[in-house]
Parts: C-alpha cells; sequence; structure tokens
C-alpha cells in the first residue's frame, strides 16, 4: 500500500524520470504482468525522440498488485514513467496506477515541472535537451528468412539482416520490434494505428566506416505462441554507450505462418546455448536448495541484455519451480503458487519492497546467488 501523498502531482513529478502524454495502441496480459505500448503525443519532462515506448505493470491476467497501473486500448492518458531499459525504449510507472493521470491534469503537471528546483550548471538547453542525430546509416534493403537448426523443416529463428555503417566508430546496440498491424482506428477525432507487438531482440555490433550487416534474431517460439501469419512488420532502434536514437529504421518481411516456426533447442547466443545444459543445470540447482522437481512443463526464452537466456518451469512438491539461468555460476530460483505454472514472460518481475511483494495473490519465494563451483 503507499503512502496517501504518493497520489499528488507534487509527490510524483520529481520522482519521474519522465512524464509523456500518449494513447495506448495495445495491451498485453500475462500471468502476473502486463506490457502497455504507449503512441507518444507529447513528452512533458525527459524528452526522448521515442514515438513508441512499452510501460511494464506488475499484475497481469490472474495475478494482482493492490496499487499496480491497468491500461485500456486506445485510451489518452500522462503517464509518470521510471526508466526501465531506455535504449529499448522500456520503462516502468512511478507510483503504480496513480501514476496515470487524465491529459486535463498538464497544466497542473506542467506548473509542477517548472517548480522543479534546477540542479547546479542546468541551462534550459540541457533540461530539454533531445538526443543529437542518428549516426548509423542503413544501407537497404533489409532481408529476412527463416533459420532451420536442426533440418527438420521448422524454423528456430526469424532472422532479419541490413547493412548498416557510421562515421562514429564505437559499439552500438540495435533492438528489433516484430509486429502486426491491426489496423487504424478513430478516437476524439484523431486516427490512430494499432498493432501487436510479437517479440523484441537486441543485437550489439561494433560500427564503423566500413559496412557491416546487423543481424536481428528473432526466437521461433513467441512467432509460434502468438499464432499471427506475416508478414510482418519490423522496427529497429538504435543506442550507443550515451544516447538512444530512436526507431530509425523499418521493413517488411516475407510472408509467414507461425506454424512454421518454434522454440530452439540450442540458442544463437548466450552463455548457456543448450536446453539440456541448462535443465541440467537447475536440477544441480535444485538438488544444492534441496527442492525436488520432476518434469519441465514449460521454457521461455528470455533475452538479457544483448544476448538470450533459459528460464525453465519445473513440476514441484506442490509448487511449480521456475529457474532463470544467467550464466552456468548465476541461477535465479522461484517458486510459484499453483495459479502460475506455465506461464509465458517476456522479462522477470522486479520486486523492490516487501510491501509490493506481499500484495501479489499466491506464493513467489526467489533466490539468486551466484554459485561456487
Amino acid at each position: 500500500m503507499m503512502i496517501e501523498e504518493a497520489g499528488e502531482i507534487s509527490y510524483q513529478v520529481p520522482r519521474a524520470d519522465r512524464i509523456v502524454a500518449g494513447t495506448v495502441t495495445d495491451v498485453q496480459s500475462f500471468y502476473y504482468h502486463t506490457i502497455a505500448t504507449i503512441e507518444v503525443d507529447e513528452w512533458l519532462k525527459g524528452p526522448l525522440s521515442a514515438k513508441a515506448i512499452t510501460v511494464r505493470t506488475e499484475g497481469g491476467a490472474n495475478v494482482r498488485t493492490e496499487d499496480g497501473a491497468t491500461f485500456a486500448a486506445n485510451e489518452t492518458a500522462i503517464l509518470m514513467l521510471e526508466d526501465a531499459d531506455v535504449g529499448e525504449h522500456k520503462f516502468r510507472m512511478v507510483c503504480g496506477n496513480s501514476g496515470r493521470h487524465p491529459i486535463s491534469d498538464r497544466d497542473a503537471i506542467l506548473q509542477e515541472i517548472s517548480d522543479l528546483p534546477r540542479r547546479s550548471g542546468d541551462s534550459d538547453d540541457e533540461v530539454i535537451r533531445d538526443s543529437p542525430p542518428n549516426p548509423v546509416e542503413f544501407i537497404p534493403p533489409a532481408t529476412d528468412h527463416g533459420l532451420d537448426m536442426d533440418g527438420d523443416g521448422i524454423f528456430e529463428y526469424l532472422i532479419v539482416e541490413i547493412d548498416a555503417r557510421t562515421s562514429e566508430p564505437g559499439e552500438y546496440y540495435f533492438h528489433g520490434q516484430l509486429y502486426v498491424p491491426l489496423g487504424t482506428h478513430e478516437e476524439n477525432g484523431r486516427i490512430g494505428t494499432g498493432f501487436r507487438i510479437i517479440e523484441m531482440a537486441p543485437a550489439a555490433v561494433h560500427l564503423n566506416e566500413s559496412v557491416r550487416t546487423v543481424a536481428i534474431n528473432f526466437e521461433g517460439g513467441r512467432i509460434r505462441d502468438n499464432e499471427l501469419n506475416g508478414p510482418y512488420k519490423v522496427s529497429i532502434s538504435v543506442n550507443n554507450e550515451t544516447y538512444g536514437f530512436g526507431y530509425t529504421f523499418d521493413c517488411t518481411t516475407d510472408a509467414y505462418d507461425h506454424a512454421q516456426f518454434a522454440q530452439p533447442t540450442l540458442l544463437l547466443s548466450g552463455p548457456v546455448r543448450s536446453k539440456p545444459v541448462a535443465i541440467g543445470l537447475a536440477r544441480e540447482r535444485a538438488q544444492e536448495l534441496g527442492i525436488e522437481v520432476r518434469d519441465v512443463n514449460h521454457t521461455e526464452v528470455l533475452t538479457d541484455r544483448s544476448h538470450e537466456i533459459w528460464a525453465l518451469d519445473f513440476v514441484g512438491n506442490g509448487f511449480d519451480e521456475r529457474f532463470v539461468i544467467h550464466d552456468e555460476d548465476d541461477i535465479e530460483h522461484w517458486t510459484m503458487n499453483g495459479t502460475m505454472k506455465g506461464i509465458p514472460i517476456k522479462g522477470v518481475p522486479a520486486f523492490t519492497t516487501f510491501a509490493s511483494l506481499a500484495a501479489i495473490v499466491g506464493v513467489l519465494i526467489i533466490t539468486r546467488m551466484r554459485v561456487q563451483r
């Protein structure tokens, strides 16, 4: 439960990394979290070049948090945001549902922003400064193909490739968004475009003046689970160690049927690529913890920075046991109650206080430690 003043604009504005006014174009509910896609109308604080962002809230289809924010498609609101991954345009809500405001609060919020104490050395330009122009030059056309890693006729990945170069050499991080447009709608005299995000995938490439191919690898299990056929739309955002440059390249794939894809048993990236090896590490960890586990009843491929990791749900003794394999010596364990078995997720929740953890319906016990071998 939040303190009473957490619902006040004066409390939220200084605690928000960014404040945005926008329209909800897509809401995807999972068991214990929800991802809302927001089409940006205006940045009120902490402006970025991003025209669309995603906001994660704790609480989903079967699990609720007491103060968790909820969204409805096509609604317009002002949101108080905390940075989660600015490069991927991912955010969390500040003060839960209280951090969502009607557009009529805009003037009051702007007044509160103008009253914020200025840091020593700040100038007006520094307060509203946006990212510099994108230094990466993409060289069309993009190409795409399915990758069949084991010769069974099913694709484990959809690979999208585009050549790129830059006059500012360095490490660049690309985040591809695979989605399907859902058509246009009119709301309050405005035309909006809906879309459903199927998957987001990262890549890290060192670029210089020479042309290099950037490959975005979309994992096949997510494509199959979403049950949406192509052609798919792809938007690619770029950032480096200093700036996020927003979505800077768009393309459309060839036609695909979702049934052509399946989850891989060998990842293209990550410290533990093999699924059987990951299962073995999880069983070793369960033995060290004194936990009985039986069959694997759900597997998820997650992304951790620029590589992939395994999340495995085992049938346990009355509860499901989840193990997330960050690497051979870093294995995260959760015990989940019966309402949370075999749940597809796009990430792991971050509960930072006992109060927020206690608000979850059911039992969720998290342990994570680096194993000494």
